[in-house]
């Protein structure tokens, strides 16, 4: 026996809360689009999982917890096979600050999100899955080599990209019509700048737009490892439709070739990493850090500098913090997935080692922390490997960038658990 049910809920914000992702002021104008949260569950005469998309740049890890202890409660499964996704749209609402109305929207989208995974487990029908993959050109490596041989945001050609566009369909297993699809594809849904105050799910929520309207079944999009990858096309509306028709063409093609079949394999796992940070500095290089990041960023960095030199101070400089790490696994595909935002390098490499290439590997996994770069990245250092961390540090509490070791310590542990 194999079931499945989903269920999609809405979770649009008021007017006048504040944007996520990129700053502006005033908070969000006008609707563009409705954003939602939809819950996918999966189950075997021996397991059962919940798979949840949400449409935000990525909620706090502890949010995310409580979302996920609820469901555990509501449908008596493990905590640990529940997978929430975050989107990662930057035109979406903000959840992390201690403004009224962002805690009372918070509590809202935390309740409709409980509600979607209730509703998707009520809805749970025989049903049948299929795995395809495609490629295709919607991303493009972002980490672009200086004169001084430092890295800048900017345009790699050259650059890895995970090109993979993946699919796992849903049906009915009597009458064969789509219950949903679950898409997966690699860049930064960061289309839509701060010249843009309208509300948004970027390019995925476009996406998800026309591929609902064709497939007349719920459909979410998954981000890959796009810490290093942005939008092919960008800056506008019109960029915003060429990312949706790339996209949803690709995902398109595959419909006609999809294989289905009783769920055989399912599986989630759940792995907590002992992540150590790298050590943080004397004064000097702690300033010097705080200065980077408001010169290149124009962001007020005393808090952050406040509380590591406190840190310092109180010869607190080795920071280990715990990083989970989940794996999904449908039959012969999977998702693996960590709080952060991996380079795409990362990706690559697990599929090459897995030999398989509907093995996804991405980050906004069951909260957010900050970027996890290759080890060959940081002497270039640049965003994601020396200021994100200054920059949203006092809100994750990521203080400082990963140690170098880390992805490769990712990279071993998901591969190790999927063979």
């Amino acid at each position: 026996m194999s079931k499945a049910g989903v269920y999609k809920t809405d979770i649009t914000p008021p007017l006048g809360i504040d944007f996520i992702g990129y700053h502006r002021p005033g908070g969000i104008k006008s609707i563009e689009e409705r954003i939602y949260s939809t819950a996918f569950v999966f189950e075997t005469d021996t397991d059962k999982t919940v798979f949840i998309s949400i449409d935000n740049i990525g909620m706090l890890i502890e949010d995310t917890t409580k979302i996920r202890e609820r469901i555990a409660a509501e449908l008596d499964i493990p905590f640990e096979n529940i997978t929430v996704v975050f989107t990662h749209t930057h035109s979406g609402p903000a959840t992390a600050s201690s403004d009224e109305i962002v805690q009372s929207y918070k509590r809202l989208l935390m309740e409709n999100t409980v509600m979607s995974a209730v509703k998707a487990h009520e809805n749970r029908r025989l049903a049948e899955v299929g795995w395809n993959v495609t490629l295709g050109e919607i991303g493009v490596n972002r980490r672009e080599e200086t004169s001084e041989g430092k890295v800048m945001m900017g345009t790699n050609e050259q650059g890895p990209v995970d090109k993979r566009i993946g699919i796992l369909a849903i049906r009915h297993q009597n009458d064969h019509t789509l219950l949903g699809a679950i898409v997966f594809c690699t860049a930064h849904p960061n289309v839509l700048k701060s010249d843009s105050d309208c509300l948004s799910g970027d390019y995925p929520g476009v996406t998800r737009g026309i591929l609902e309207g064709i497939l007349a079944c719920p459909v979410i999009i998954v981000q890959g490892a796009a810490g290093n990858i942005n939008a092919t096309y960008r800056g506008s509306q019109a960029a915003l439709k060429q990312m949706a028709y790339a996209l949803s063409g690709s995902v398109l093609t595959m419909i006609p070739s999809l294989t289905y079949k009783g769920i055989s394999r399912l599986k989630t796992t759940s792995t907590l990493l002992p992540m150590r940070l790298i050590e943080i500095p004397k004064p000097d290089g702690i300033y010097k850090m705080a200065s980077n990041a408001q010169e290149q960023w124009g962001v007020n960095t005393s808090r952050w500098l406040e509380r590591v030199l406190e840190k310092y101070e109180q010869h607190d400089r080795q920071i280990t913090i715990e990083l989970e790490i989940q794996s999904f696994q449908i039959n012969e595909g999977s998702f693996s997935g960590i709080p952060m935002e991996p380079f795409s390098e990362s990706a690559l490499i697990i599929q090459e080692k897995l030999d398989n290439p509907i093995a996804f590997f991405g980050g906004y996994t069951n909260g957010y922390l900050g970027y996890l770069p290759t080890k060959e990245a940081y002497p270039f250092g640049g965003y994601e490997v020396e200021l994100n961390p200054v920059v949203y540090g006092p809100i994750t509490q990521l203080w400082m960038p990963p140690a170098e070791e880390t992805n490769q310590r990712v990279i071993d542990t998901v591969v190790e658990r999927l063979k």
